[in-house]
């Protein structure tokens, strides 16, 4: 537990709850709720729960996934880190499409089926003009 200025306590629970609230939100806001399920390989309603910040994931592994499809979309989104490098449009279209560094599986499901490493080879050989 911790105490914030303002006196709230908050647990670990909230704060990680929170932490994958916001990455949920981000990228249901830019990308779209039913995509962002798919990728997640969870029903829309819980993706809105998420998001909310009302539950967290169950397991590990939609854990890494909510945390992996997040640093491909600020990768490609924001590649400095600072200054936008691509619109959450375009992003989202590259998420979809089959591409050919995936054996032509969309980054979308590559990141649903875990293939993690590969998805992030793919989203820099695409920043890279490839």
């Amino acid at each position: 537990m911790t105490r914030s200025n303002s006196g709230t306590i908050t647990t670990a629970n909230e704060t990680v709850g929170g932490q994958f609230a916001n990455k949920v939100t981000e990228l249901v806001d830019n990308l779209g709720k039913a995509l962002v399920a798919f990728t997640l390989d969870a029903d829309v309603s819980t993706v809105g729960r998420w998001a909310r910040g009302v539950s967290l994931p169950k397991n590990l592994d939609v854990e890494r996934r909510i945390e992996n499809f997040h640093r491909v979309y600020r990768f490609l989104t924001t590649e400095d880190g600072k200054t936008p490098e691509r619109s959450a449009h375009e992003v989202r279209a590259w998420l979809m499409g089959v591409n050919p560094h995936l054996d032509d599986v969309s980054p979308a499901e590559a990141i649903r089926d875990g293939d993690y490493r590969a998805v992030m080879a793919a989203a820099r050989a695409y920043a890279a003009g490839g």
